[in-house]
C-alpha cells in the first residue's frame, strides 16, 4: 500500500528556522536580535501582516549592509511562509522577483535557492516528480561549496520527508547524506527522528530502534540542543512495533495535523492487522486530502482577486494608468465569467447524470457508483490535468523570462517538457471524451472478415517501445489463412491500448504480442516483464479510474474501455491470473 508524504509544511517550519539560525551563528547586534526574534515570533502563526512587516524589516536591514546571504535566507523564510499558508500565487510572485534580484546583482550563488523553493511549492502539492526534480537541481548548484554546507543538509533533510512513504530506499540514502552532513545535535536529532519515521514507513524494526536508541541518547546527554521536531511520531512507531497499539492510538490522537494523524492511523491499525479500522482510516485520508486541495484551489482564487483588487485601488489613484485599471477590471469579469461557465456545466453535467440513472432498475446502486465515479475524477482528472498544466505553464515562464540565460540543451529539455505535458493533458482528455462516448459506440454490424496473422502483423509493425532497452516480439500458433468475423478497427484499438499500457509499466525486459485459437475463441496476449499486478486486484483494475500505481500519468480508462469494447464484441479482457513475472492480458474474440 501507497501512502501520501508527512506534513511538508511542519518539515518547513523547522528546517528554515534551523537555516536561517546557522546563517546567523556570528554574534549580532542588539537590533539585528531584535528583528529575528520578531520573525520568530510570528512565523508559525496566521497573522500575515504582522510577519510581513518583521520580516520586511529584517531584509532592509540586511539589504543596507549588503549581507546578501542573509537578506536572502530572510527572503526565503518569508516564501515559505506563504507556501506553509496555503498563498501559492503570493508565493510564486516573491520567487520570481527573488529571481529577478539574483540576477541582476549577479548573485549566481544563490541561485540554487529558485530550484529549493519550486521543489518546496510542488511538495507541499503532493506532486513528489515535480518536487524531486527541482530539489535535484538546487543539490547540483550546491555541489563543491563547503559554505553551502547546512543548506545542502536541509535539502537532504526535506527530500527525505517527501519520500519518506512513498520511495523508502530513496528516502533512505538522502537521510542518510543529511546525518552525515549534521554538524549539532540540534540538526541531527531531527534527522534520526526523520530516519525513524521512514523505518517505520517501511517496517523495518532493527533499524528503528537503532536510530531510536541514537536519538534517546541525545535527549538524555544533550537535552539543550534536543530538536523534539517529530517525537510524537517516532513515539507511535515504537509503541507499534512492541505491540502497545492502544498507546499508539492515544499518542495519535493528541496529533494537531488531519493529515499526518490520519496517515499514521492507517499505519497502525495495518501493523495491528485490523482491516476494517485501516479501510476507515484510508477513507478519511483520502476525504482529508481532497477537501485540502479544495481549499488549496479556493485559497489560489481569493489570493488572485484580492491581488486584482489591490492593483485595481492603486491604479484609480493615478489617472495616468486608467487604461490599466480597464484592463484589471476587464480580467476580473472574465474570471467571473469562466468561473460561473464552469458551475453552470458542472451542474449540466450532473443534471445529465441523475436523468441518466433515473432510466436504471436500481436506482441505490446506481447512486452509490455515480457517488464513486465522481470521487475518482475529481482525485484523477484534477491531479492528471492540473499537474501538467501546472508545468507547462511554469516552464513556459522559464522559457519566456530567461530565454538568454538558458543554453540550446536546456531549451531543449524545457521543450520537450512542455511538449510531454502537452500529450498528457491531451491524452486524459481524449480518454475523458472515450469514456463519454462508449455507451453510444455502434457495433450491431461485426461484417470485417479479418485474417488473424495479417492483423498481428500489422499491428507488430506499427508498435514500437518508448526506450530502445524494450525489445518487443510477436508469436503465433495459428495457420496463416485463419481469419474471424469482427469489427477491425475496434479490435485494433483495443489491442494498441493494450501494448501501450504494458510499455507504460515496463521499464526493462520485453513486451510479446501473442495470437492463438483455444476453445472457440481467438486468443490475442499481451504480455510484459513490468511491474505486474497485485494480488486483490485482478478484477478492480477493469473499473472507471482505477489505477494500481497512483502517480502514473493516465486516468485509469484504458483497461475499461477495452472490456467493454471487447464484451460488445461478442468477447472479453480477462488477466492471466497465473503468469507472475510481470502482467499477461488476453483479448478474447470468438472465433466462429
Amino acid at each position: 500500500m501507497r501512502y501520501s508524504t508527512l506534513n511538508k509544511a511542519f518539515l518547513l517550519i523547522i528546517v528554515l528556522c534551523l537555516s536561517l539560525s546557522k546563517a546567523m551563528a556570528e554574534e549580532m547586534s542588539a537590533e539585528e536580535k531584535r528583528l529575528r526574534e520578531d520573525v520568530y515570533k510570528y512565523f508559525d502563526t496566521t497573522d500575515k501582516q504582522a510577519f510581513d512587516n518583521a520580516i520586511t524589516q529584517l531584509r532592509n536591514y540586511y539589504k543596507a549592509r549588503k549581507e546578501w546571504h542573509k537578506m536572502y535566507t530572510a527572503w526565503e523564510n518569508e516564501i515559505v511562509y506563504d507556501i506553509n499558508n496555503d498563498h501559492f500565487y503570493s508565493a510564486l510572485k516573491k520567487t520570481d522577483d527573488m529571481n529577478d534580484f539574483i540576477l541582476a546583482n549577479d548573485h549566481q550563488d544563490e541561485l540554487y535557492r529558485l530550484d529549493y523553493l519550486m521543489g518546496v511549492f510542488y511538495g507541499t502539492r503532493d506532486n513528489i516528480t515535480m518536487c524531486r526534480n527541482y530539489l535535484d537541481e538546487a543539490l547540483k548548484k550546491l555541489e563543491d561549496k563547503e559554505e553551502f554546507k547546512s543548506e545542502e543538509s536541509n535539502i537532504y533533510m526535506l527530500l527525505a520527508n517527501i519520500l519518506s512513504f512513498d520511495d523508502a530506499d530513496s528516502a533512505t540514502i538522502s537521510i542518510d547524506k543529511c546525518i552525515d552532513l549534521c554538524d549539532n545535535n540540534r540538526d541531527l536529532s531531527a534527522a534520526l527522528q526523520m530516519k525513524c519515521i521512514i523505518d517505520f514507513g517501511r517496517n523495518d524494526r532493527e533499524s528503528f530502534v537503532r536510530t531510536y536508541n541514537k536519538n534517546s541518547a541525545i535527549k538524555l546527554n544533550d537535552p539543550q540542543e534536543y530538536n523534539p521536531a517529530y517525537e510524537d511520531y517516532i513515539e507511535q512507531g515504537m509503541a507499534c512495533f512492541e505491540g502497545r497499539f492502544d498507546d499508539a492510538i492515544r499518542i495519535n490522537s493528541t496529533m494537531t495535523n488531519p493529515l499526518d494523524k490520519l496517515l499514521f492511523q492507517t499505519k497502525i491499525y495495518a501493523m495491528q492487522g485490523d482491516k476494517a479500522a485501516e479501510a476507515e482510516a484510508l477513507k478519511a485520508l483520502l476525504k482529508a486530502r481532497q477537501k485540502r486541495n479544495n481549499e488549496i484551489s479556493t485559497m489560489e482564487i481569493n489570493d488572485i482577486s484580492n491581488d486584482i483588487n489591490l492593483q485595481q485601488m492603486k491604479r484609480e489613484t493615478q489617472k495616468a494608468y486608467s487604461i490599466m485599471t480597464y484592463g484589471a477590471l476587464g480580467a476580473s469579469l472574465l474570471i467571473v465569467v469562466f468561473l460561473s461557465y464552469l458551475i453552470w456545466s458542472r451542474r449540466k453535467h450532473l443534471r445529465q447524470l441523475m436523468l441518466q440513472n433515473q432510466q436504471l432498475t436500481v436506482a441505490r446502486d446506481h447512486a452509490q457508483e455515480a457517488d464513486r465515479m465522481k470521487t475518482a475524477f475529481i482525485q484523477n482528472v484534477s491531479h492528471q490535468i492540473r499537474t501538467p498544466l501546472n508545468a507547462v505553464s511554469g516552464f513556459s515562464n522559464i522559457l519566456a523570462k530567461q530565454a538568454d540565460e538558458l543554453s540550446d540543451s536546456e531549451r531543449k529539455d524545457l521543450a520537450m517538457r512542455i511538449e510531454h505535458n502537452t500529450m498528457v493533458i491531451t491524452n486524459s482528455l481524449n480518454h475523458l471524451i472515450t469514456l463519454s462516448d462508449i455507451d453510444s459506440v455502434n457495433i450491431t454490424a461485426i461484417k470485417d472478415e479479418v485474417n488473424c496473422h495479417d492483423f498481428c502483423r500489422e499491428i507488430a509493425t506499427e508498435f514500437k517501445p518508448s526506450t530502445q532497452s524494450l525489445e518487443f516480439n510477436y508469436t503465433s500458433n495459428i495457420s496463416p489463412d485463419t481469419t474471424v468475423k469482427t469489427n477491425k478497427n475496434l479490435l485494433k484499438s483495443i489491442v494498441m491500448e493494450m501494448l501501450d499500457n504494458a510499455d507504460k509499466f515496463t521499464e526493462t525486459g520485453s513486451i510479446t504480442l501473442g495470437s492463438d485459437i483455444a476453445g472457440g475463441m481467438w486468443q490475442i496476449s499481451v504480455t510484459d516483464t513490468g511491474r505486474g499486478i497485485a494480488k486483490g486486484h485482478e478484477e478492480t483494475i477493469f473499473g472507471h479510474f482505477t489505477k494500481i500505481d497512483d502517480f502514473s500519468e493516465g486516468l485509469g480508462l484504458g483497461l475499461n474501455f477495452c472490456k467493454n469494447i471487447a464484451l460488445r464484441l461478442g468477447g472479453d479482457v480477462v488477466l492471466d491470473t497465473n503468469y507472475s513475472d510481470g502482467a499477461r492480458f488476453i483479448i478474447k474474440i470468438p472465433a466462429t
